[in-house]
């Protein structure tokens, strides 16, 4: 039953376990200054209390901003809905006035369910609220997270440099790394000095996960540096796993690609541009790639070697597309084209259609556009009559 009626202020009290626990003031006096215009136009809903001396007091179910603006605005008396309500009808309602406005930060909602759930099963409460049990729960998770963290989640957004910075949606991202508050408080202050993206977050976070060792270097880092940091150790721990022909295959595809692409993008033009701390790092940088390239060229021409008796470091390139490979490659890898052509070989007279070394007739269809039954195709002779595009020498000889 409810009975609306006109209620002096000093017979009204907050109730204890009210959801909202942070009130602004500056939002607080835009509310009194339309009271004082217009008065409340929504009564406030409030349940009698008894005291212990038999006295009345009115304990706010909602509005108890319009409360606390009516006295900021002098008034002595505000409208209100009396009802008969019980400890869990009262919490519940609220709690569900609240639940979706805006203004309630992450953490009054949170901690509101959570009083909640110590009179009711989750079930009912999902249904008074209207929500999911998925929905209940993770709003309960933030009430994992340090004090810290529930603290900054809960201050007002837009006030400050950095305040609003560090979001919910941060703050979940963080929720892995519970038991390890200090990494988090220095996560949530990188976010906010570098308004970090949620997926930058959750990236890092894995990361530390992944490999605590480096915890430190990650917390230190921007994040495109932890994206390439994360890349190399990813490739380390893969060079880890057993090998198989067919990782052997992909790697060599991605490699082709990859060193044509840097091949590509060598200009040298670059050292007269910069200056002496980046021309520093592209030494050190270009040092250390081709330390890794010198360092398996040796393993494959090692191997090269000792599984072939007739192997030469011979360079040539393709008569179509001008990608350089070595004789022992019968086909270009990128256009696949026969290689060797006598067309091509020193040993080959074009003018005669003749072939020098072994003394025999080459017609000048197969001379020029060999097929995989060319005499050329397997030529163990062969002996590049043009340098190969892009390189200085014709031949080189392993050292």
């Amino acid at each position: 039953m409810s009975t609306f009626i006109e209620l002096p202020l000093e017979l009204i009290q907050a109730a204890e376990d009210q959801p909202r626990k942070t009130f602004y003031q500056d939002s607080l006096e835009e509310l009194s200054n339309s009271i004082r215009e217009r008065g409340v136009l929504e009564p406030i809903v409030v349940r009698p209390k008894t005291l212990s001396t038999g006295e009345i007091r009115y304990e706010i179910v909602m509005g108890e901003r319009r409360f606390r603006a009516s006295h900021l605005a002098g008034k002595t008396h505000i409208p209100a809905i009396v009802r008969s309500l019980t400890d869990d009808e009262a919490a519940a309602d609220a709690l569900l006035e609240n639940f979706q406005r805006e203004d309630l930060n992450p953490i009054e909602r949170a901690r509101a369910i959570a009083a909640l759930l110590e009179q009711m099963p989750m079930e009912k409460v999902g249904k008074v609220l209207g929500v999911s049990d998925t929905t209940l729960r993770r709003a309960l998770d933030l009430l994992q997270l340090p004090e810290l963290m529930q603290a900054e989640l809960a201050e007002r957004k837009g006030e400050g440099t950095n305040t609003g910075a560090f979001a919910e949606s941060h703050a979940r991202a963080l929720l892995p790394l519970n038991g390890m508050p200090k990494i988090q408080a220095r996560l949530m202050e990188k976010i906010k000095q570098e308004r970090l993206s949620v997926a930058q977050v959750e990236q890092t976070v894995a990361a530390i996960q992944q490999y605590p060792q480096k915890s430190e270097v990650f917390l230190r880092v921007g994040s495109g540096v932890s994206e390439q940091m994360i890349r190399s150790l990813k490739a380390t721990d893969e060079r880890r796993k057993p090998y198989r022909p067919q990782t052997a295959h992909e790697q060599l595809k991605v490699l082709d690609k990859q060193v044509t692409g840097v091949i590509d993008t060598i200009d040298p033009r670059i050292v007269e541009f910069l200056g002496m701390e980046d021309m520093n790092r592209l030494l050190a940088l270009l040092t250390r790639a081709a330390g890794h390239l010198s360092s398996l060229a040796e393993q494959v021409r090692g191997a090269l070697e000792s599984a072939d008796y007739g192997f030469r470091e011979l360079y040539i390139h393709c008569p179509l597309c001008g990608r350089i490979e070595l004789v022992g490659a019968l086909r270009c890898s990128t256009c696949f084209t026969v290689l060797r052509r006598c067309a091509d070989c020193g040993h080959f007279d074009p003018q005669q259609s003749w072939c020098r070394e072994y003394g025999t007739t080459i017609a000048k269809d197969e001379a020029e556009a060999p097929t995989e039954e060319a005499v050329s195709y397997r030529c163990s002779d062969f002996q590049p009559r043009y340098v190969p595009q892009g390189m200085e020498l014709p031949v080189l000889k392993a050292a």
